[in-house]
């Protein structure tokens, strides 16, 4: 449904018909045209056009009278009788802004035992809450975080809303980052394909399948004499491995029906956030229409939104098989390159199975050659 998107004058002077006809020439069509009787019509105007026929018809002599302003007009004039509320919600406008440009929270994710490093990497670079966004160089964070951090195989950093994010994932140890005697394990399952050992003693061979925690080479060496003593082992383990993503696909559908029962409110959305007046209708279901009217001279973005409930009955419907499918398919294929973004011009296979009634679990797959050493437990 549309909304009200027109403004109600009267234009009254001589010559109307003049005045519309060459209104219409210009492209401004009006409705809902009517004779007054002092010599004038009453007319429906477009609301983009508004301005224009005004300035128009003035030129021409003719008296213009609003009898029925948009809610943009209502808001505007509102504000200028109660122009308190306006200054108010200027300044709180002016504080939402500031405060949606600086940093309030940083956030850790996957950092492990890196956390306490890292937090200390920021506070050095002066990376601090209620600091001003465009301050922070996220891509210099990001390179010096690689160099401080050898064993992070990468670093991502950006800004998510208010809130720096910090996110790492941890490759194969470099040796000089690490002191005493240890063993490299294996980090996940697979087939090994190459064993390169820079010290300690290999613990499996090419075509070998090894498990998550398995030494692959251990801390020992043996020297001339035949005495064995522990050193840190350190090496590249290349193996053939196999990941896996899956999601659930519902395979069923609500089909709804109008009830004929409607609720409207009104939303006041600001960058700070979207502020509601009037209740929410205890509606199990329903259909919602929105239509927005931007709040002219602001400062910053402010919209009102008329929000129209139509509630309705429901009922669940099979859908078609092979489109679920399709879908879950292309579904569980993204989800794995994001997880393992080495899959992303790898060939993915896929496996469906029926999970519980009404839902299917679709799981892509990929093989792919992965370094999987990882240091292990030291004596």
């Amino acid at each position: 449904m549309k909304g009200d998107r027109g403004v109600k004058v009267r234009l009254e002077g001589l010559g109307a018909e003049k005045l519309l006809n060459a209104l219409w020439k210009e492209g401004i069509y009006l409705t809902g045209i009517r004779r007054t009787p002092k010599r004038g019509v009453e007319v429906t105007v477009p609301q983009a056009h508004f301005h224009r026929v005004g300035e128009e018809a003035r030129e021409k002599g003719f008296q213009v009278t609003v009898l029925s302003a948009s809610y943009q007009q209502k808001i505007k004039k509102a504000l200028r009788k109660r122009w308190g509320i306006g200054a108010g919600m200027a300044a709180g406008l002016c504080l939402a802004v500031f405060m949606l440009s600086c940093v309030w929270q940083v956030e850790m994710v996957d950092a492990g035992k890196y956390a306490g490093e890292v937090r200390l990497f920021l506070e050095e670079k002066g990376i601090r809450p209620w600091m001003r966004q465009k301050d922070v160089d996220t891509a210099k964070l990001q390179e010096q975080l690689l160099w401080r951090l050898p064993e992070v195989k990468w670093v991502f950093v950006k800004m998510t809303g208010v809130k720096l994010q910090v996110k790492l994932e941890e490759g194969v140890a470099a040796p000089k980052e690490k002191e005493g005697p240890g063993d490299i394990v294996a980090a996940m399952d697979g087939v090994m394909e190459r064993l390169t050992v820079f010290s300690g003693t290999a613990m499996c061979k090419e075509g070998d399948v090894v498990q998550k925690g398995q030494v692959l080479i251990r801390g020992e060496e043996t020297d001339k004499n035949g005495q064995v003593r522990r050193v840190q082992a350190q090496g590249q383990a290349m193996a053939r491995v196999w990941v896996r993503e899956s999601i659930r696909m519902r395979t069923e559908e609500m089909m709804t029906t109008p009830t004929g029962r409607m609720e409207e409110r009104f939303l006041f959305r600001t960058p700070f956030g979207v502020y509601s007046f009037g209740k929410e209708p205890d509606y199990l279901m329903a259909d919602r229409e929105y239509t927005a009217y931007p709040l002219p001279g602001a400062w910053v973005p402010v919209t009102v939104i008329r929000e129209r409930m139509y509630e309705c009955s429901g009922e669940w419907t099979e859908r078609n098989m092979q489109e679920v499918v399709l879908e879950g398919e292309k579904a569980a294929k993204e989800a794995l390159v994001r997880a393992w973004p080495e899959t992303a011009d790898l060939d993915k296979t896929t496996k469906i199975s029926m999970i519980e009634r009404g839902f299917i679990e679709v799981a892509a797959f990929a093989q792919m050659t992965k370094d999987i050493a990882q240091y292990g437990n030291q004596p």
